[in-house]
Formats: structure tokens, sequence, C-alpha cells
């Protein structure tokens, strides 16, 4: 797991600066690059491939997934809370001779400062491999008098866990997902988390603007191994 502790973080650090400068909303194109890199990645390993907690040498989960991994952990944890693991990291291990900090030593810093709700992601993430199948079912629009709208979406979700041969099995899924609403110029009426359970689920959200597009995870945060069907156009009335 020595890429992990030393990799990853550096990709990590390069999101975040990359999100203060543009802003969470922006950072659709970033994360793409990295999980299209990461599932490139997997198609073509020879070997079998292996979980952050125990990265390898291969590139594509070092750099890759371990980006994406810590990005989504500190999405939900907060960007306070993984300051607060990375530094007690980094007080507690700079400069020390052997036996050196191994991944296990990162994630138990990482459990320490995640709420009991999001420890799943822990596993999900850094522990096995998890992949997930998200997708945008149908996005209605309905007027209100005020003149704004309320958008039905019905989306699909599924949770995957994967051997390092590829075999793969469903996993329930039941976790905190952005929900999505943009207008016409790509701009977002409303983002926020909401429950996502395997299988079928509904929303209803209030947006003050015209809604053009909607859906789940629509900045590509989490590892979904096709984001292009994450949103669809809104149906308007």
């Amino acid at each position: 797991g020595a890429e992990f502790v030393t990799e990853s973080l550096a990709e990590y650090s390069a999101l975040v600066v990359l999100k203060h400068r543009y802003g969470d909303a922006k950072m659709r194109r970033f994360l793409r690059y990295e999980l299209d890199k990461y599932l490139a990645g997997r198609g073509s390993e020879q070997k079998g491939e292996q979980p952050l907690l125990r990265a390898d040498g291969a590139a594509y989960v070092h750099y890759q997934k371990g980006a994406l991994a810590l990005y989504a952990l500190q999405d939900a944890i907060g960007e306070a809370a993984m300051d607060d693991a990375l530094s007690a990291f980094v007080a507690r291990w700079r400069f020390k001779g052997p036996p050196y900090a191994t991944s296990r030593d990162l994630v138990a810093e990482l459990r320490r400062v995640t709420p009991p709700e999001h420890q799943g992601l822990i596993e999900d993430f850094i522990e096995t491999i998890t992949l997930f199948d998200d997708r945008a079912v149908s996005a209605q629009a309905r007027k209100r008098d005020d003149g704004g709208y309320d958008v039905d979406l019905v989306v699909l979700a599924k949770k995957i866990r994967a051997d390092g041969g590829g075999n793969e099995r469903e996993a329930p899924m039941d976790a905190q997902v952005d929900i999505g609403v943009l207008d016409a110029k790509g701009d977002y009426l409303f983002l926020e988390k909401r429950r996502v359970r395997s299988g079928e689920n509904r929303f209803t959200v209030k947006v003050d603007g015209v809604p053009v597009r909607a859906g789940i995870d629509p900045l590509a945060k989490l590892i979904d191994r096709d984001a292009t069907d994450n949103v669809v156009a809104v149906e308007l009335p």
C-alpha cells in the first residue's frame, strides 16, 4: 500500500487545489479524466487489480482511483475532517525511521474522522474494489405558480463488488449521492445529496430557473462504470 500513502495523497491534493480554484460544481471535467483513465487501466490489467489498501505499483490504481476515492470521501465527510486525518497522519509519521507508515495507518486516521453513517465508504473506496452503476431514467418538470419548477427525477442505482480477476457481484447500496439539476448554461440550479438505495429511486426537487438536464452524481464523484448516462434531458411542460 505504499503508493496509496504517497501518490494517492499527491493526486488528491491536486484535485483539492482545482476545487478551490474553480469550485466544486466545475470539477466534473477533472473527475471524469481520472475516472476514464482508471476504467481504461483496469480494463487492460493483466495480473489482477488490487484495492487501494494494497496498491502495488499499478498507476491507474494509486493515481486515478486514489484521487477519486479520497476526493469522494472528503466530499462526504467534509474537507475539514479530511484535513484533520491527514495532518494527524503527517504529524505522527514524518521524519520517522523504520518501521514506516503503511496504508493501514492512513486508513486508521480516516476511520477516526469518518462518521458512522459514512464508514462504509472506506470499505467501498479503499479496502475493496467497488464500482457503481448509476443511471438517470427520466426527468419531468412542472411549472409552479411562482414561476419556478418542480422536477420529478427517476434514477436507478447499483453497487458492484469485484475481485482482482474481474468477477463481480452486486452489493446492497445505501449512500448519500449528489442529485443535480442544470440550466441551459450548464450551471447548477440544484445540487444536493440525497439518500440513494439499490434499484429505482424517485426525487422531487424545486428550482427557480428553467431546468434543462437532471440526474444522479452529475459531477462523476463516484467510480461509475458509465458516467455518460447519469444525466438526462428534462421534459418541460
